[in-house]
């Protein structure tokens, strides 16, 4: 199991090959790991997405972010292309921290296990569950369930696999070692490829089962994390519940708005990509905000701009890295852009944080 890296900046990715979605073209939920795996196949981008509903343009971007039906379609779009049986376990294995965005980050640098444990369940939301989850403690035992798994169809075994299997090495992260499950109960009958299952999980599997769950060793709960970050967990878990959560006095458009543009950090969103998430007509959506007394833009540039001023407040991560995180490819552009939101650049928001964290006296 891979560790992320972690130095006096900030939050570091794990190494990994670039072979497919430049930056700025993500998916997001997890599921630019199965494109990585697909693209190792041979298999063309454009195959996979357009038959998904996915438009791609002619760039390398995405036109658009995907809402649930998608990431449904993506799914058991790539089981019918891939001439792998276990491509959704391989792809699982493949999740990296970013894939999850502010979520991930969130996840890995709190103070214990149990404590990421506890906000990803509050904000599960931002990991794009297929099912509802709910968690418990039975005895010894940690106890996930995913409910209404039929509902899935056909596409149960290879949406159960995949997301088990992220789920798991995002965990893994969480940990800095193999999550310790102990068993794993799937609703359908074993595949041909049961064996890939043991190897990915390290656990006991049960198939045909009459529920659908993922048991593991509660003692993890316990532990510290080893990439803990007071600072980095703070400016992820509060942007995110703030995201989320209800604003006082803002709309509930407002706060999908900045849900979505949360999600996709890393993806500049416009009003037609928003509009489509929230399966309403453009037309339909200018009048809402209209109706809000707001403005789309505003939104957008509210929710970059509070991001990146925790960032540069609260962690020592580099300038343009904060401006990549964001979505701009080009540093300049970023600054340019905080200028206009802030009226000043991001370095004097990060000298004024110094200043007023020092003790007076010293």
């Amino acid at each position: 199991m891979r560790k992320p890296f972690v130095d006096n900046a900030g939050l570091r990715e794990p190494p990994t090959a670039s072979v497919a979605f430049p930056l700025g073209s993500s998916l997001g939920y997890g599921l630019d790991a199965l494109g990585r795996e697909l693209a190792e196949q041979g298999i063309d981008r454009r195959a996979w997405t357009s038959a998904s509903g996915v438009t791609v343009g002619d760039g390398p971007s995405l036109e658009y972010p995907i809402d649930h039906a998608q990431r449904i379609a993506l799914l058991r779009n790539a089981e019918r292309l891939t001439p792998r049986p276990d491509t959704a376990l391989r792809a699982g294995a493949r999740q990296r921290i970013s894939d999850f965005g502010l979520f991930g980050y969130a996840l890995v640098t709190s103070r214990t296990v149990g404590e990421a444990f506890e906000f990803g369940l509050d904000q599960l939301e931002l990991a794009g569950p297929v099912l509802r989850i709910t968690f418990e403690i039975r005895g010894d035992e940690g106890v996930l369930r995913s409910h209404d798994a039929h509902s899935l169809g056909s596409a149960l075994p290879f949406v159960a696999e995949f997301w088990r299997s992220s789920m798991s090495t995002l965990l893994g992260y969480v940990v800095g070692a193999p999550f310790p499950s102990s068993a794993m109960y799937f609703p359908y009958e074993a595949p041909a490829h049961a064996a890939a299952y043991r190897e990915t999980f390290r656990c006991p599997i049960h198939f045909a089962s009459d529920v659908m769950e993922w048991h593991f060793d509660a003692a993890v709960l316990e532990q510290p994390c080893p990439e803990a970050s007071d600072a980095t967990a703070r400016v992820c878990q509060d942007f995110c519940e703030r995201i989320v959560s209800s604003g006082v006095g803002e709309t509930r458009l407002a706060r999908d708005v900045r849900r979505l543009c949360l999600v996709r950090q890393g993806y500049a969103s416009t009003a037609p990509e928003i509009a489509k998430m929230l399966g309403l007509s453009l037309r339909t959506f200018y009048r809402r905000l209209r109706d809000d007394g707001l403005r789309f833009q505003q939104l957008v540039d509210e929710t970059r701009l509070s991001v990146a001023v925790e960032y540069l407040e609260n962690t020592r991560i580099p300038v343009d890295e904060i401006g990549r995180r964001l979505g701009f490819e080009d540093a300049s552009n970023f600054r340019k852009a905080f200028r206009r939101w802030a009226g000043c650049a991001p370095s004097e928001i990060r000298r004024r944080a110094e200043v007023q964290s020092v003790p007076v006296g010293a």
